[in-house]
């Protein structure tokens, strides 16, 4: 274990120092050292860096009540001992300094845990929120939109998130894709509340790789699918998904309009654009163009006010509803972010507003579950622009998906893990006055 620990650490600083996602910090860290590790050592090693994001808090606070400064190496130590049942003399053998091994403990490491030796993860005197594994920047918005659930939602929210798939329907149906599925050794589940979706539920899940190449689906969680659906698009329409990234709505937005009228992929990000156009090209999207803009203020929007029947606001949030399928972004952001981004979600919803053709709609969105970023923008949003107004999610829902709303939904979209087994999303529905 000695030397993939060194790995781990390698990772985890990388990680941290270059403030990047972890998974592109285990790529960029497997790429370097191709050929010197086994498959099974990737995957150890991979199980033991999401293990330290996903304890992160835990972890910290062990460090905090035995008196040591949060640092990368001593959150792996710590984890050492308290999840995987290590102690001082087996991380001793472990940190043999030098020739791949990591540093020596010093005796302060050493006194801190053995303090923590026989100690569980979870202690009672921990408080709640570090005990989730909640942020502190996070957990008042969540508190506020959960309130006696709280702890149920944040909890979900730290599960693996499943594999969902929306079915292509340029490429074939779902019913006919699953037997496929199933021979080709995985195993699957119809969501039937979604007109499309699939859940693939095996461990083994590359075996769908081949029909995801030939672009027979999307990998798209459920929530999104819901989001997608609830745009509302028709055949022939003038449609622009504004915060198009990668276009993985942008696909679902082209299977709703069977191909027909005019879809406009729009982002700042050219090479999150430069993906969307290899994955409309597979997935035998026509209808689609792209759109670079400089900022959401392009000169651009200007020139086109008006002219469009649908405007999808996938607007760059916090991410809190997607924390189970990316952990270590909540460890990256703090309350001036999460100020930026609300000011950004704001511009960028303005802007964006000025595209809708009268009678047409609007569809505010993000994957996050904090109010200040979804129905606290919505209110400032209706104040100031009094031609449009909120269409109740039930009035889409009933005739566009194939089951019941939950009833838990009010008049604007909300999903969340504990309670829809999707991932977390917001989506508000705004019509724009004929007048």
């Amino acid at each position: 274990m000695g030397r993939l620990l060194f790995h781990v650490l390698a990772v985890l600083e990388e990680a941290t120092n270059s403030d990047s996602p972890i998974d592109r910090a285990l790529a960029a860290h497997f790429s370097n050292i191709k050929g010197r590790l086994t498959p099974r050592d990737h995957t150890r090693i991979r199980d033991m860096v999401w293990g330290v994001v996903r304890r992160y808090r835990r972890l910290l606070w062990w460090l905090e009540v035995n008196g040591q400064t949060p640092q990368v190496r001593k959150l792996l130590l710590a984890d050492l001992v308290l999840t995987h049942g290590k102690n001082v003399q087996d991380i001793t053998h472990f940190c043999k300094g030098g020739g791949g091994y990591l540093k020596r403990l010093t005796d302060s490491e050493a006194r801190a845990l053995s303090a923590m030796d026989g100690k569980r993860l979870a202690d009672e005197t921990m408080p709640e929120a570090v005990t989730l594994e909640c942020p502190a920047w996070a957990e008042k918005g969540l508190r506020e939109v959960f309130g006696d659930r709280f702890a149920e939602e944040v909890d979900a929210l730290r599960e693996p998130a499943p594999l969902d798939i929306r079915v292509n329907p340029f490429k074939g149906n779902r019913d006919d894709l699953i037997p496929r599925l199933e021979k080709a050794g995985c195993k699957v589940e119809k969501l039937d509340w979604l007109p499309y979706g699939l859940r693939i539920t095996d461990a083994g899940r590359k075996a769908h790789l081949p029909f995801y190449e030939r672009g027979e689906f999307e990998i798209q969680d459920a929530g999104s699918q819901v989001l997608a659906t609830m745009v509302a698009v028709e055949p022939g329409q003038r449609v622009i998904d504004f915060c198009a990234g990668a276009g993985g709505k942008t696909l679902a937005l082209a299977a709703e309009m069977d191909n027909r009228g005019q879809l406009i992929a729009a982002d700042v990000h050219n090479k999150r654009l430069a993906r969307a156009a290899q994955r409309l090209k597979r997935a035998g999207v026509f209808n689609a163009e792209r759109k670079v803009l400089e900022s959401e203020r392009d000169p651009w929007v200007k020139k086109n006010k008006g002219k469009f029947d649908r405007v999808l606001v996938d607007a760059p949030c916090s991410g809190t509803g997607s924390w189970r399928r990316a952990p270590d972004s909540k460890w990256r952001r703090d309350e001036t972010d999460l100020e930026e981004l609300v000011t950004l979600q704001e511009s960028i919803l303005t802007s964006a507003a000025r595209l809708v053709k009268p009678g047409g709609r609007l569809v505010y969105a993000t994957c996050s579950l904090l109010p200040v970023e979804n129905e606290d923008q919505i209110a400032r949003f209706l104040r100031s622009r009094p031609d449009f107004k909120l269409v109740p999610v039930k009035d889409v829902w009933d005739t566009k998906m194939p089951s019941p709303m939950p009833e838990t939904m009010g008049d604007m979209l909300r999903l969340s893990p504990a309670t829809n087994d999707t991932d977390g999303f917001f989506a508000a529905i705004l019509e724009r006055s004929m007048d």
